[in-house]
């Protein structure tokens, strides 16, 4: 772990490429601690590719719709200058309605739409920025302004800027925040869109709207964007006996909403927590994570399991009367993989929907009478834990994560707000809405003739090949290969490197990686390591070159770029947690001389002692 480099940072002339909820926090850190900072940050100049800082592209009134739905509530958001909720209550009724926020009393556990939050992080982004200023810290925006690339002189002594203007600034530290990316190309011709944003693209160009289906890969968030979006256009959701309903417009007979989802799952449904905000050591200390590590510097993943999660599992399970669950735990040969297909289990139905339906009982009971789900909380505390000391994983447990958890983990934890599944439920009572399990493949020829073709091959092997006028990819982003980093000339001058994690085994990470997949394994003076997904980072979000010495000027705190070795990385609170972890490392480094990342003691003692993770 120890990549230490004898420079330190010059905070004194700062680019922050973006102006997200990363950047965001990055600001609210730096004003906390303005007292000891204004002494090393005398510039900071944000760089914005939008005419408007601080919205962020999914909470953008130009990517999203007023129909979508962020899935946080105020209470889950880390406190910025005010709460989400105190922020909406002081708004006015014209606002509100163009924000489509129609229920009253705002309520701090409710959540609104995405719309909604976008306007308050710009409002919160310029106070921060007008706080900054007042402390002698210039701040310089650059907005329409999108960075092309960033490259460094031979000595390291500058990093310079380059934008699509192609005008050029140099600075002494450089962080990367950039948010959201997508390379694929959408294909409109065929019908087939490799993202659903901006979701505007997607909405009909006249009143006739479509008579056809619209399919999804994918059975998301996101995808339940392009449902709600839809479906606002092509009928009406009334309430009858407190029940919402979905009546299909007369001319639109034909629409409907065709989900692809690999596993056949819809997301489980929001529920109340005891605790909203996360905490890295809340179920077990500092000292019990440190014990867990070998001769080699690696913590095995089944070991995390047994010694650190079971015990805070068991008395959740125990705490949500799920008995069979619990005794299946204190069973020391029940492993983690066991748990993810026990609950899989519990959450398969025949009929998605129809499970849903039984399945909102239990949410609605959860939120409306303030009874939290404890095994749902509990598992995402022990996983945001894992993601921050993801980095002493050996490679074969990064396969283990990626092929057995997340794609569970992804389901739970991305929980859908209650309204989102009324919604659902509604076009489904409507029969405007399906679900198709199986594993989606895009033929040679799938953007021919003015459709988009795809191939579904369900788990009794049997193929059926479909035809879509209208197909949206709602599967993610890819993983991030280093040939479409965005900032190419780090790449070529060796500044910033591949992530790899270590094989305890060549043979069994080769034999665990598919045929094409092989050149992912490298030899090193270290011994074998595989390639992981993005760039490498230490523990402080500085980047490593490729000598395997981190970059004192470098910093990259985008989730797409730092996957790899920070894989459960979402949301708000893991914004927030890491602009905190960056900018507690510069205090250590300033305060105490300290340098967090050269070991693991320093970085877990930052993680223990630092209010807010």
């Amino acid at each position: 772990m120890n990549r230490s480099t004898s420079e330190k940072s010059d905070l004194s002339n700062i680019a922050l490429i973006g102006s997200g909820p990363t950047a965001l926090y990055v600001l609210k850190y730096i004003w906390e601690h303005i007292d000891i900072l204004k002494s090393q940050i005398k510039k900071i100049t944000i760089f914005e590719r939008d005419k408007v800082l601080g919205m962020g592209m999914p909470y953008h009134p130009k990517t999203t719709d007023i129909f979508n739905l962020a899935n946080i509530s105020s209470e889950e958001i880390p406190m910025l200058q005010e709460s989400f909720g105190d922020w909406l209550r002081r708004q006015d009724s014209d606002l509100l309605k163009k924000m489509n926020v129609t229920d009253f009393p705002i309520k701090d556990s409710e959540v609104y739409s995405r719309v909604a939050l976008g306007h308050y992080f710009e409002e919160q982004f310029r106070k921060l920025i007008v706080a900054l200023v007042s402390k002698g810290v210039e701040v310089v925006e650059k907005v329409k302004c999108e960075v092309v690339d960033v490259s460094t002189d031979p000595e390291n002594k500058e990093v310079t800027i380059i934008d699509c203007h192609q005008d050029e600034y140099q600075f002494s530290s450089i962080i990367i925040a950039n948010g959201h990316e997508w390379k694929e190309e959408d294909q409109p011709d065929a019908g087939y869109f490799a993202s659903p944003w901006p979701i505007h693209k997607l909405i009909p160009k006249n009143e006739a709207g479509y008579n056809f289906p619209v399919g999804t890969l994918g059975a998301s968030l996101s995808a339940f964007d392009v449902v709600t979006s839809l479906a606002h256009r092509h009928g009406e959701f009334s309430k009858v006996d407190r029940k919402l309903t979905f009546k299909i417009n007369e001319g639109n007979p034909d629409f409907r909403l065709v989900l692809h989802s690999a596993e056949g799952w819809l997301p489980h449904l929001q529920y109340e927590q005891k605790e909203p905000i996360r905490e890295i050591y809340r179920h077990f200390t500092r000292s019990m994570l440190l014990d867990l590590i070998d001769d080699n510097g690696l913590i095995r993943i089944e070991q995390f399991f047994d010694k650190l999660c079971r015990p805070a599992l068991i008395t959740a399970f125990r705490k949500d009367k799920i008995l069979d669950v619990a005794m299946k735990l204190e069973d020391s040969n029940f492993t983690f993989k066991d748990l993810v297909e026990v609950m899989a289990d519990k959450h398969e139905y025949v009929n998605s929907f129809e499970g849903m339906k039984k399945e909102m009982v239990t949410a609605k009971n959860s939120v409306y009478n303030n009874i939290p789900i404890y095994w749902m909380e509990t598992l995402d505390d022990l996983m945001y834990s894992l993601n921050y000391h993801a980095d002493l994983l050996p490679a074969e447990d990064h396969l283990f994560f990626h092929k057995e958890i997340m794609s569970f983990l992804m389901n739970v934890i991305a929980a859908l707000p209650l309204q989102s599944a009324e919604i659902l439920l509604a076009l489904y009572e409507a029969d405007c809405i399906e679900l198709k399990p199986g594993f989606v493949e895009f033929p040679d020829d799938a953007f021919k003739n003015g459709k988009t073709k795809i191939s579904v091959k369900a788990t009794d092997d049997k193929t059926e090949d479909l035809e879509y006028k209208i197909f949206v990819n709602c599967g993610g982003g890819t993983k991030l290969e280093l040939a479409d980093y965005p900032f190419q000339s780090l790449v070529k001058e060796g500044v910033v490197s591949v992530a790899t994690s270590k094989c305890i085994s060549q043979k069994d990470c080769a034999d665990l990686l598919k045929e094409e997949e092989q050149d992912r394994l490298i030899k090193t003076a270290n011994g074998a390591e595989m390639k992981l997904s993005g760039i490498q980072i230490d523990s402080s979000y500085r980047t490593v070159n490729k000598k395997g010495l981190a970059n004192h000027f470098l910093y990259d705190i985008n989730f797409t770029h730092t996957g790899g070795l920070r894989p459960y990385s979402y949301g708000l609170q893991a914004c927030s947690a890491t602009s905190l972890i960056m900018v507690e490392s510069w205090l250590a480094e300033i305060t105490d001389n300290k340098e967090m990342s050269a070991e693991i003691e320093t970085i877990t003692e930052l993680y223990e002692n630092t209010e807010g993770l």
